[in-house]
């Protein structure tokens, strides 16, 4: 029998470096056609330059009670479910990358970016609902709560897709050898 390489343990499949990234890019793809299929465009969560109160307002006062109500209530909670999703690949991630020997900060910076995105996410959903629920009155102060989490998400989750690459790269590089 053939010993198994040391750097390999059986806890954290290879495979997974390939399915748990392509299982995030999927459920991305398929959170945003659930979006469009509400009618809601989700213009706040994917704003890189955040968003103003006068943002809020011109978008919440387009959508109308129904679609705000789908927003809040069937959007959002899919979008958390994605975002508690990715983070925990990104734990997986960085569990994986370290149980393969390399040090925790190349595990973090390969599962951080998603890991910590994921939680960002989730408080954006939080914040964004909030918006939601005070609607007519938007204050200034949940929205820069709101707006401020989404940049960090965005930023984190694209981290996350050059991270899980790297990740890829690490875990598979000693088997080219």
């Amino acid at each position: 029998m053939i010993d198994p390489v040391p750097l390999y343990p059986s806890t954290i499949p290879l495979a997974f470096f390939i399915w748990g990234p392509a299982l995030v890019m999927l459920l991305f793809w398929l959170v945003g056609f659930w979006a469009s299929r509400q009618g809601v465009a989700r213009m706040l969560e994917s704003d890189w330059k955040g968003f103003t109160v006068s943002d809020v307002e011109k978008l919440f006062s387009a959508y109308g009670d129904d679609r705000r109500s789908r927003y809040r209530h069937r959007v959002l909670p899919a979008d958390a479910a994605f975002a508690l999703t990715y983070a925990i690949v990104g734990a997986v991630i960085v569990a994986g990358v370290s149980m393969r020997g390399y040090p925790w900060w190349v595990a973090t910076l390969c599962g951080g970016g998603w890991l910590f995105g994921g939680l960002c996410d989730v408080v954006e959903n939080f914040g964004v609902a909030r918006l939601l629920d005070k609607y007519p009155k938007v204050e200034p102060g949940d929205v820069a709560f709101a707006s401020g989490f989404t940049r960090l998400k965005l930023v984190l989750f694209t981290l996350g897709v050059i991270g899980a690459l790297v990740a890829a790269y690490l875990v598979f590089k000693p088997l080219a050898v």
